[in-house]
């Protein structure tokens, strides 16, 4: 069944949403918010899947990022973490469905930071999954030197490979270094400085923290972002910091999907943040019990939206 693409205008935000006419009943909605330099794009491939399971995914590019509202110069190279929760906030209030249908928030990079943000405000969630994320700031700095604050934050295409990648053909490569779009260093600055707080005790709905076995981008390690929330990470072998685009991260979204099911689809009941224990899976090949891992392949297609974007040019890589 070929899937049903719509765009979203959300206050000058472009929200790109896809729906399984098969799928009979909606399971929730999960909005899903990039990483620094990405656009909604970055969850495409993990479109389908959500999709498919009952999910709808509802991807969001963020100001001045594919196909969002264009914010004036100064303004962008001012803006801060909190700024970009705001927008986060009205896009998750203005995509909510109808009564009783569960509310995700799905977070990658910068943007599971901004989830955290988010999901410690008085919004109600009932799950919040962080893929990669950068974690609170009592974590300590990501990277001792500070980006010029006079201009866009941006990455090449050798860093991209380096740190976002394992396995990405150089076509695709290419793809992806294209649709870059040159971030803020006000908000990248203040993330990777350990500046932003997090008020974790307030995240009071069950969350998922997933991530690479091993992170080349310079973020907080997803077992101490995990150990924050008393939770077991989801580990994905074989992948880079932006598994979403590799062939072998769809098995993430699966297990992802699965995890909703059980702990968001309305099959359980558990208040605070729930504890991952014993050999408990999280669907696929994948576990999601003490340090798990998610394995297997799987293959997802979805359509493109062109939006606006900007090469990258030379700098040192962001999280």
């Amino acid at each position: 069944m070929v899937l049903e693409w719509s765009d979203h205008d959300v206050d000058g935000m472009l929200v790109r949403e896809a729906r399984d006419p098969a799928v009979a009943r909606e399971r929730g909605r999960v909005l899903m918010v990039p990483g620094s330099l990405h656009g909604w794009w970055a969850y495409e491939r993990w479109m389908p899947v959500f999709a498919r399971a009952g999910w709808t995914p509802l991807a969001m590019s963020l100001p001045d990022h594919t196909g969002s509202r264009t914010v004036p110069a100064r303004e962008f190279l001012a803006l801060t973490p909190a700024d970009y929760a705001a927008e986060v906030r009205t896009v998750l209030d203005r995509t909510r469905g109808p009564g009783g249908v569960p509310a995700v928030l799905l977070g990658h990079s910068m943007g599971g930071l901004l989830a955290q943000l988010v999901a410690a405000g008085p919004d109600p969630l009932d799950a919040l999954v962080l893929v990669s994320p950068v974690g609170p700031g009592r974590l300590g700095p990501m990277r001792a030197t500070p980006y010029p604050p006079d201009r866009p934050v941006t990455v090449s295409r050798d860093q991209a490979r380096e740190q976002w990648f394992r396995h990405l053909p150089d076509p695709e490569l290419d793809a992806v270094t294209a649709r870059l779009t040159p971030e803020s260093p006000g908000v990248v600055n203040a993330y990777s400085d350990g500046s932003v707080p997090v008020d974790t005790g307030a995240i009071r709905c069950p969350v998922l923290v997933v991530g690479p076995e091993d992170d080349r981008s310079p973020v907080h390690d997803v077992r101490r972002v995990a150990d924050l929330y008393g939770v077991a990470p989801l580990l994905v072998p074989d992948v880079g910091h932006d598994m979403m685009l590799e062939d072998k991260g769809l098995s993430a979204a699966g297990a992802v999907t699965a995890w909703l099911d059980r702990h968001a689809g309305g099959n359980e009941t558990a208040g605070g943040n729930e504890t991952a224990g014993g050999n408990e899976t999280a669907g696929g090949n994948a576990t999601a019990g003490g340090n798990a891992t998610a394995g297997g392949n799987a293959t997802a297609g979805g359509n493109e939206a062109a939006g606006r974007s900007a090469a990258a040019r030379p700098g040192e890589g962001a999280g």
